[in-house]
């Protein structure tokens, strides 16, 4: 989101960052009161995995310049592992050897929840021991650093360093800037800002969910309460000079893995945050870089899921490629653009099922040689799919122009203007061609649709299809009753031949 939000407002003054903060936030808060969660249930489990496993890529090589101990200016995954390597010389032992330490450490604590405990008293210290491994581990090695520093006047591995203390004035969100000696009032700020204005939100919101899904194992994730709450957020954050956020994979892998199970965490993460800030910010100081790093590789390799590729190629490839593609995107590109992109070939594949939806067809015959054609759509039929399933019809008829048209209408729930207009078009065209045609397991609300647009008088009706040849007789003696023999011969469904488009 930091490198997402600079792209917008790099060369800009700070008040566009609060502006765009306050604007934000707004949006963010507008998409969750007009209950647009819906929107984001396009992100599926295949995007959040590529999404997660990219981002732990990304957070494990950003860290492992405190890690070694290596300072390294390049952003971006393959950036820094490119430095990282014309710089392997300069790898700190100190550090590499702590943060190694820590990584085994913290390994270890993880494992403790595992051991079979003979007493309940002795199960809960291991499981307790187990969830505070990043706290203890961090704890001790500040203590380590602050007795060596006092004695030795420094450490030979790297140190967080001076943590600015105190907390910001409130405000209301900066309504003019100056740019060039400059003043802009808020309506050139804003046509500044431009589509960041959008889609910063849309992306916060994206990463929120997606973060959600992630951790939420059974839980069904509100959407819309997602938007409130980051709006709410950003909306109070810009009064105290924020910069736009969303929730963090970093922040959540490490509060996973201490065992953090309810949304009371924020609150303790944020009053402590705040305390932390007007009293023990020169305490930081002395907080080693390498264990820092230590902790935030070990959370988040524990998101990576190895074994979903392999899964997914045997399972759907097309959910293969989209899982490997959000990785792609966010390794190489950012994880919000990744969401973006996983969640637009979503979309993609489910307008391509429903705009070319399988079709059942089948060459059906009575014990008296009554031919006719059997069709169903196999997923429902709306208005991208109208004009596909109608040319079907026309297409299969055409090779046994003599058979009547059944249309099983079993799999459409519901139906638009389109779908009525084309079943019109299709009930017209075999009528003046004499060709029966008729409706089966129509059901009711889509009936009335029908009825709307067309007189279904009549249209053959029917809900069984072993009674279909006589629906079609009784309305062929309806409309001519000097030309229909008066026979009665049940249908059978025996199928000759069977296809699906």
């Amino acid at each position: 989101m930091a490198l997402l939000t600079f792209s917008y407002v790099v060369g800009k003054p700070v008040e566009f960052v609060i502006l765009l903060t306050f604007i934000a936030g707004c949006v963010e808060l507008a998409m969750g009161l007009f209950n647009l969660g819906f929107l984001v249930d396009f992100i599926s489990p295949c995007v959040t995995n590529g999404f997660t496993s990219a981002t732990s890529i990304i957070i494990i090589s950003s860290q492992l310049k405190s890690f070694l101990g290596v300072s390294i200016k390049s952003h971006g995954t393959f950036g820094t592992w490119k430095e990282l390597l014309g710089k392997v010389t300069e790898i700190k032992f100190a550090d590499t050897l702590l943060g190694t330490l820590c990584v085994m450490s913290l390994l270890g604590f993880k494992q403790l929840n595992q051991v079979q405990a003979k007493t309940k008293t002795s199960k809960k210290t291991l499981w307790l021991l187990s969830i505070s491994k990043n706290a203890i581990v961090v704890l001790l090695c500040s203590v380590i650093s602050y007795i060596w520093y006092s004695i030795a006047g420094g450490t030979p591995f790297k140190l967080t360093g001076v943590v600015p203390s105190g907390l910001p004035s409130i405000s209301f969100p900066p309504l003019y800037a100056t740019v060039n000696n400059q003043t802009v009032n808020v309506l050139e700020m804003v046509k500044d800002l431009g589509s960041g204005m959008i889609l910063i939100p849309v992306v916060a919101v994206l990463a929120n969910v997606a973060i959600a899904k992630a951790y939420s194992s059974d839980t069904v994730v509100d959407a819309s309460q997602e938007m409130i709450s980051l709006g709410m957020a950003n909306i109070c954050g810009s009064f105290v000079k924020a910069m736009p956020s969303c929730g963090a994979f970093t922040r959540s892998s490490v509060a996973s893995s201490s065992g953090v199970v309810t949304p009371l965490q924020g609150f303790y993460s944020g009053s402590v945050i705040i305390l932390a800030l007007s009293f023990l910010a020169p305490y930081f100081f002395y907080i080693p870089k390498a264990t820092l790093a230590a902790v935030l590789i070990v959370a988040a390799s524990s998101l990576i899921d190895y074994n979903i590729l392999k899964i997914l190629w045997r399972c759907n490839k097309i959910d293969f490629f989209i899982t490997f593609l959000t990785f792609l995107v966010g390794v190489l590109i950012g994880v919000e653009m990744s969401i973006v992109v996983g969640a637009i070939f979503n979309a993609l594949v489910l307008l391509k099922r429903w705009s070319r939806p399988e079709i059942l067809v089948e060459t059906r015959s009575t014990n008296q040689k009554w031919n006719y054609i059997y069709i169903r759509p196999e997923l429902g039929l709306f208005y991208p799919a109208a004009d596909y399933v109608t040319e079907t019809v026309k297409k299969v008829h055409n090779r046994n122009p003599e058979a009547a048209i059944i249309l099983d209408c079993s799999q459409i729930l519901q139906i638009d203007y389109s779908t009525a207009k084309s079943i019109e078009m299709l009930a017209k065209t075999y009528k003046e061609k004499k060709i029966d045609f008729a409706l089966l397991n129509l059901n009711a609300k889509a009936l009335k649709r029908l009825n709307s647009v067309m007189d279904t008088k009549n249209l053959a009706l029917c809900d069984n299809i072993d009674n279909i040849y006589n629906t079609i007789l009784n309305i062929q003696i309806t409309n001519s009753p000097d030309e229909i023999p008066l026979l009665r011969i049940e249908a059978d469904s025996s199928s000759d031949k069977k296809t699906v488009i």
